[in-house]
């Protein structure tokens, strides 16, 4: 099924399994969400206002002394390479849902971006809110559960292979680095590679997936009575393959691309960020940092990692040999675009669908 018109209920769909594809509920923000998010945002606060200074061995007069150097011209081009990495990112989606506009990725992606950023463990609540959205533009629960099996597994591994990237600079470039770094480098990277093979092989391979169903057979014994009833791990494990592969078939260049263009663009982002503020490391020091970063911003903790990224990709660039200040500046000044720029941007595409008849539609 392709999608339908913005605004019209397809109906129920049937799942291949026999149930009812009916609507998801919306979620509602409750009064523990909102302290969630007030507690992971002091957290985030305080890391950077006092820790960034502590743990860098710096103080907030460098920092700002970096940050000066900025002229509107280059935060102008930072923007665009923001707004150019969140187009790119729209391939991926598109590939993993055929039907979708570039138009409606960018909101999707923005929403669940924005929401990610202002919530700790706001990924769910991202999810949420984009399969509403999708659901509003007339794609059935089977494809849009389809899509996020895929672009989830597709941000994992990039996030998994970007960090072996940077380990193998780190490794084999000419990178001067203390040798626990480097010993950390090498675990990294055979953890990695080996994690990005097996991902691999699950979907393209079914006596791989057949090994790793046996194993999760061992697993969920305890529990197998609450997965989906009157089906066994076997069988959700096949299903789940079969779509992953007929996803990945049609639609895995033009996501590849999509993801490759994205991490490109705010690579470019980031190194501008790095030079405006004086960081004049190497440009294979700057990839082994932002690829590290892209490995924290899975550390949930706070709203999007913030704090905890900044913190610890300013430690790295210093141990690779970077100024305190100008470090800490790099990695303050990408959090500003990578985190707080997004957010008005989502808050608009959220207003705008919510305006919409879709919204509306879904909930009939």
């Amino acid at each position: 099924m392709t999608a339908g018109r913005p605004g019209v209920s397809t109906g129920p769909d049937v799942d291949v399994g026999g149930g009812v594809d009916t609507d998801p509920p919306l979620r509602r923000f409750r009064r523990r969400d909102v302290a969630s998010s007030a507690v992971g945002m002091v957290v985030a606060g305080l890391l950077i206002a006092y820790g960034l200074p502590y743990f860098l061995d710096t103080s907030w007069a460098q920092i700002w002394a970096q940050l000066s150097r900025v002229r509107p011209g280059t935060a102008v081009l930072m923007g665009v390479l923001l707004l150019a990495g969140l187009v790119s990112y729209t391939w991926v989606l598109v590939g993993s849902l055929p039907g979708l506009g570039h138009v409606q990725a960018l909101k999707a992606n923005a929403v669940s971006a924005t929401i990610a950023n202002l919530v700790p463990l706001g990924a769910a609540l991202g999810l949420g809110a984009t399969v509403l959205m999708y659901r509003s533009w007339g794609f059935a629960k089977r494809e849009i559960s389809s899509s996020l099996m895929v672009t989830g597994l597709w941000n994992v591994l990039a996030r998994i292979a970007l960090p072996v990237i940077g380990c193998l600079v780190l490794v084999a470039g000419p990178i001067e680095a203390p040798d626990v770094v480097v010993r950390g480098a090498f675990v990294a990277g055979g953890i990695g590679a080996a994690l990005v093979v097996v991902s691999v092989l699950v979907v393209h391979s079914d006596r791989v997936a057949a090994l790793i169903s046996s194993l999760l057979r061992v697993l969920l014994t305890p529990v197998r009575h609450r997965v989906r009833r009157g089906r066994g791990v076997d069988h959700l494990i096949s299903d789940q393959r079969r779509r992953l592969e007929s996803v990945v078939r049609s639609g895995g260049l033009l996501m590849t691309l999509g993801m490759v263009g994205q991490f490109v663009l705010l690579f470019g982002l980031y190194l501008v960020a790095a030079r405006v503020v004086g960081l004049d490391l190497p440009l294979a020091e700057l990839i082994c940092a932002y690829t590290f970063r892209q490995l924290l911003t899975v550390v949930a903790v706070t709203p999007g990692g913030l704090g905890i990224t900044e913190v610890g990709t300013a430690g790295l660039l210093v141990l690779l040999g970077g100024d305190p200040g100008a470090a800490s500046a790099t990695a303050l000044l990408y959090a500003i675009y990578a985190h707080l720029l997004v957010v008005p941007f989502g808050l608009a595409a959220l207003a705008s669908w919510w305006a919409g008849p879709g919204r509306a539609a879904v909930r009939t």
